[in-house]
């Protein structure tokens, strides 16, 4: 295990680094898409699963909780796994056994994830150039608390908590369409 790679990929993960990203959807994605699909999913169940396990990871990092004991493409893969695997039990569906064999994503696959990469970095840096009051009432919301909910733990009257709300999406949604990227990403 060559330990700079491995902390590259930690790293790229860390600071939403496009171009390690993309390192690792070519290497890291078509194995979890094919075990996805040898196992009662499909190309979107692997694409969602490969996005929640990049973001579960990029959690742990963010808490300073990952220490790699396997290589980065092999943690990923048995994060992506027990996702799966989570998922599968829910629906009460049969797993089949671990296929091995690698398999290539075709083009537009791999740019439709890159471009939703790319969105994630951009909505993550609006994010947080919020102010924190926002970014709060933001992640109450994104947590699904209720505007009751968020005007008990702010301190807000209902209504002002429903307005700020309003305010603060509508903040970031201004920042979001504004940023010179974004018309690339919507073009």
């Amino acid at each position: 295990m060559d330990i700079a790679i491995e902390n590259s990929f930690l790293q790229g993960i860390a600071e939403n680094d496009y171009s390690v990203l993309q390192k690792i959807y070519q290497t890291s994605l078509p194995e979890v898409t094919k075990y996805i699909k040898n196992n009662s999913g499909g190309l979107d169940d692997a694409k969602d699963v490969f996005q929640e396990g990049i973001l579960a990871i990029y959690n742990k990092i963010k808490k300073e909780e990952l220490v790699l004991t396997t290589t980065f493409h092999a943690y990923l893969f048995s994060v992506c796994k027990n996702i799966w695997l989570k998922k599968l039990r829910s629906k009460n569906n049969k797993v089949l056994p671990l296929s091995t064999t690698w398999g290539l994503t075709e083009e537009n696959e791999y740019e439709e994830l890159m471009l939703k990469s790319r969105k994630w970095k951009l909505f993550n840096q609006k994010f947080s150039a919020l102010a924190e009051e926002c970014r709060k009432v933001l992640q109450m919301l994104f947590n699904g608390q209720s505007g009751k909910e968020i005007a008990s733990e702010m301190g807000y009257t209902e209504d002002y908590a429903k307005r700020k709300k309003y305010k603060c999406k509508l903040s970031l949604m201004d920042s979001i369409r504004k940023d010179p990227e974004y018309k690339s990403l919507t073009a």
